[in-house]
């Protein structure tokens, strides 16, 4: 028995050995790092700017809403394109045309023309692309790595991008200091072209049949395409369940975590964009953990009950942060609540990847991200009225918590397809 138990270890080691040396992963993992990154930039620089420099936290929703309405809308197209085209090839455009309009948009500063109107229709461009990038950077892994390799390839990738979330904060801020809003704008810029350039790179190094094999006979329409891929999803009790899920989820998550931070971290905590990084961080820093946990753990059984549980855990540190009113405990109970998105979405990821056949890969993905984000345009308006209407945040934070965890609770109960998914 000892001697199988060192076999099996001797095993793992050189799985990763080999994870750590294929080069199409490497790639990907660089270009994910630098495209982290410049997002991590992007969004403390658009969301300060609109809390502190324009001093207009109401219209902060209206940004999130402009920016998540085109994904919505694009991001089943967005799928069919994944599974048709290279998607490193649908990485790069994004990617590159991304850079060249913050170029464009860094002139508007020299003329003080950058207000809120303007920002809006960057959000809005910014989604469109987004729909394109985000089913073609979540399906192209598998013709990366193995399939023995993809639970500790998405842990890696997770943690990258929590990573990038760590430090991408505490850079932008420290670049607000030193240069202003020209400066990190501009720095964005450049990671996003550099990202691009990585993406063609990809490209090349993946096997032109693994990048077309998915379109080989097919000649079926957009909305045909779209139509398998619901056909497909409606078929599998684990995606229906992890779907309706999310649309709720995310409902009483994205909105009031996302808006309220910065606002949270100016009114509540009465700081500046140090303190709004250290939040940033904080989730990021979390979500590493979580990662590393996961990626330790190796979760092989029983993913869905995990991944519930873990929800669950995110709606009681999401309820904990509303009452804090310090930058220690909301610390705490940020990096606690980054730590269970990390454990909550790299299983069912790795679930989805491992279960849905290569052909339609890109549009399960989107079609899970169109159901995450399914009621967050709504999500954001919503947080923007109740701040309209004079409802403190920290009092829109708390009740959104509230909500859920009874959501978490309801899909314990219910969702037995995705309470025992492996």
């Amino acid at each position: 028995m000892a001697e199988l138990s060192v076999e099996k270890e001797e095993s793992a080691v050189v799985r990763e050995r080999s994870l750590l040396k294929e080069y199409r992963f490497l790639l990907l993992f660089f270009t994910l790092l630098v495209s982290s990154l410049s997002v991590s930039f992007f969004m403390v620089a658009t969301n300060w700017y609109v809390v502190d420099y324009l001093g207009v936290e109401v219209m902060l929703g209206i940004v999130f809403f402009a920016s998540s309405v085109p994904r919505l809308i694009f991001m089943l197209i967005g799928g069919v394109i994944a599974d048709r085209m290279s998607k490193a090839w649908v990485m790069f455009l994004s990617d590159f045309l991304k850079g060249l309009l913050l170029l464009g948009v860094i002139s508007l500063f020299f003329f003080d023309l950058f207000t809120i109107w303007p920002l809006v229709i960057l959000a809005f461009i910014f989604g469109v692309l987004d729909a394109f990038f985000w089913p073609a950077s979540g399906a192209i892994l598998p013709e990366c790595v193995k399939q023995s390799q993809l639970t500790r390839a998405n842990t890696i990738i997770d943690m990258t991008r929590q990573g990038s979330m760590i430090a991408g904060p505490l850079l932008a801020a420290s670049m607000l200091a030193l240069g202003g809003y020209v400066l990190l704008f501009g720095i964005t810029a450049l990671l996003l072209l550099l990202a691009g350039v990585i993406d063609l790179v990809l490209k090349k190094k993946i096997p032109e049949k693994k990048a077309s094999e998915a379109v080989a006979g097919q000649t079926e329409t957009v909305i045909q395409a779209m139509k398998e891929g619901f056909h497909y999803v409606k078929q599998s009790p684990f995606l229906l369940a992890l779907m309706a899920s999310t649309i709720f989820l995310n409902f009483f998550f994205s909105g009031p975590l996302q808006l309220g931070m910065p606002i949270f971290a100016s009114h509540v905590l009465h700081g500046d964009e140090v303190t709004y990084a250290l939040l940033n961080g904080g989730i990021a820093a979390g979500m590493l953990a979580g990662g590393i946990i996961i990626g330790i753990v190796n979760v092989q059984r029983k993913r869905g009950l995990v991944s519930i549980i873990a929800m669950s855990f995110i709606g009681l540190m999401f309820l904990g942060l509303s009452l804090s009113t310090t930058i220690i405990g909301s610390m705490l109970f940020i990096i606690l609540l980054g730590a269970a998105v990390s454990i909550t979405n790299i299983p069912l990821i790795t679930v989805i990847q491992s279960h849905t056949k290569g052909e339609y890969l890109g549009r399960v993905m989107s079609l899970t991200s169109f159901a995450s984000m399914g009621l967050m345009p709504i999500s954001y308006l919503s947080t923007s009225m109740l701040l309209a209407a004079g409802l403190p945040i920290e009092q829109i934070m708390f009740y959104s918590a509230a909500g859920l965890v009874l959501v978490c609770l309801m899909i314990l109960w219910k969702a037995e397809a995705l309470r025992t998914a492996d």
